[in-house]
């Protein structure tokens, strides 16, 4: 941690660049009021997997999240495996990766955009503090020490690095709502200035951007440069909002539906995830369900759309939210919360 001057001088060189977020964002109120939104999983771990980015139906998937009633849809980027969902000319610069190599040709956060846009879902991205574990190319490229799991940060790594989150964040704009950065671990010395550079490479392509960091799983305010919390949630159940701020930060929990993440079955029954819905929601806090995609692109293909071409990675696991609150009475008081989320499994060839 940094000695009590050198944080206080860190402080104030925040402030001075304008990227340390204010405590109660109002830029964190459409999250508060959206209080539901999907996450997936969508990570290519080969070519052959890379490949399905083309084929990725996004039409389909934003009809999906619009009859949930989501409001806001999380899409991964890249995680461990080191394929990325969306071309990057830095990354490939860095790395010496040719283009389409790594990363997609494809704008699938683009193309993901547009079509929830329509539909007024927001986009928001996920992102790992530092290049894929899984790619010693890539960590050596970025002067990380090479192996499977997750290595010591450095500000000279975090500097290229930024620069990579900048090449997306500058190209997508408004267009992306949040960013979620995963990893951002004590133990591999994540440390408020680079949280800084994360935070600054994302609000130079959009100001209004939410942002946060993944301490591990807990709930908590991690750093001076994130609006929300990260809000990893394991098992989710005791863990509720005493008010809709933590520690200045909006209250937001991340969890899984299934087995496991990005899986698509469900774990528990349609009930409990409502009651503990209802008493978040009610605190003015935010949900993310991560529901798992779908790899096989012929039974999707046929589920969705007869006669329509390419995959369509699509969740097993339908989420439909309801209106939270209704307006009632003459004084336009807010009704008590009726039930929030129904939870189906499709049932193959559905």
């Amino acid at each position: 941690m940094h000695k009590r001057l050198a944080l206080i001088a860190f402080i104030i060189g925040l402030i001075t660049h304008g990227v340390l977020a204010a405590e109660r964002s109002p830029q964190t109120d459409w999250l508060k009021d959206a209080r539901i939104g999907a996450f997936m999983h969508f990570l290519p771990g080969s070519a052959e997997q890379l490949a399905k980015v083309n084929d990725f139906n996004v039409a389909a998937l934003a009809r999906q999240l619009e009859g949930m009633g989501a409001r806001y849809f999380v899409f991964t980027l890249g995680q461990n495996s080191g394929w990325f969902n969306a071309p990057n000319a830095t990354y490939d610069r860095i790395t010496g990766y040719q283009s389409g190599e790594r990363c997609a040709t494809r704008d699938l956060p683009l193309d993901l955009y547009r079509a929830l846009h329509t539909k007024g879902i927001r986009l928001m991205l996920y992102l790992p503090c530092q290049t894929p574990n899984g790619d010693a190319r890539a960590q050596k490229a970025f002067g990380l020490p090479q192996g499977p799991k997750d290595q010591p940060l450095t500000v000279p790594f975090a500097k290229q690095w930024a620069a990579v989150i900048h090449e997306w964040s500058a190209r997508y704009g408004d267009k992306v709502s949040g960013w979620w950065f995963d990893g951002a671990y004590d133990h591999i010395h994540f440390n408020e200035e680079i949280a800084r550079l994360y935070a600054d490479a994302v609000k130079r392509g959009n100001p209004k951007a939410i942002i946060t960091f993944n301490p591990g799983v807990m709930l908590k305010r991690h750093t001076q440069a994130e609006d929300y919390t990260a809000g990893e949630l394991n098992d989710p159940f005791d863990v509720v909002p005493a008010s809709r701020w933590v520690d200045g930060s909006q209250w937001h929990a991340l969890t899984f539906l299934g087995s496991a993440w990005a899986q698509r079955n469900l774990r528990h029954p349609t009930e409990r995830w409502r009651a503990w819905f209802q008493k978040v929601a009610a605190q003015g806090g935010a949900v993310t369900l991560d529901m798992g995609p779908n790899w096989d692109p012929r039974p999707a293909h046929r589920r969705l759309r007869r006669g329509a071409g390419g995959a369509v990675p699509r969740y097993r696991s339908a989420v439909m939210v309801r209106r939270l609150l209704r307006r009632k009475g003459a004084r336009g008081e807010l009704a008590a919360f009726r039930p929030l989320i129904s939870l189906a499994r499709t049932t193959p060839g559905a």
